[in-house]
């Protein structure tokens, strides 16, 4: 009886063993590193209401895309406003560059705070590296 109840108990050590090994090895993720600098910062802009929302980004390779892919604008009590997708229409996407500046005006109420929220986007072999910047905030002129 105690062999029986032996080999039980080592038959379930492990297989829950090779369980929790399985378990591990599926959940493993790697994160892209396509971007190797990025920035992005909110300012008054030149006319009336304005807010100008900058960015930088910069990648370790060649990039097939590069960016700003999206900016979200809120105002500073932190309701949302409005989200701009980025495109090489736009001027906020650029194609096969390993950098990209841009900025885009905002038309908002004057003497009203905003900020952004702008997610850097690069890609290059196959990889997608996005990452999500917070500017300060910037009163409309």
């Amino acid at each position: 009886m105690k062999r029986v109840f032996s080999a039980i108990l080592v038959c379930a050590v492990l297989l829950s063993c090779c369980v929790s090994a399985f378990a591990v090895t599926e959940s493993v993720e790697r994160a892209a590193n396509v971007l190797s600098t990025y920035n992005a910062s909110a300012s008054t802009g030149a006319n009336s209401g304005e807010v100008k929302i900058s960015f930088n980004a910069s990648a370790n390779q060649r990039a097939t895309s590069i960016g700003a892919s999206s900016i979200v604008i809120h105002k500073s009590d932190g309701s949302y406003v409005t989200t701009i997708k980025g495109s090489t229409g736009n001027g906020l996407m650029a194609l096969n560059a390993s950098r990209k500046s841009g900025s885009y005006t905002y038309k908002g109420t004057p003497g009203v705070s905003y900020y952004a929220v702008v997610t850097i986007t690069a890609s290059a072999g196959g990889e997608t590296d996005n990452k999500t910047v917070t500017t300060n905030r910037a009163q409309a002129k």
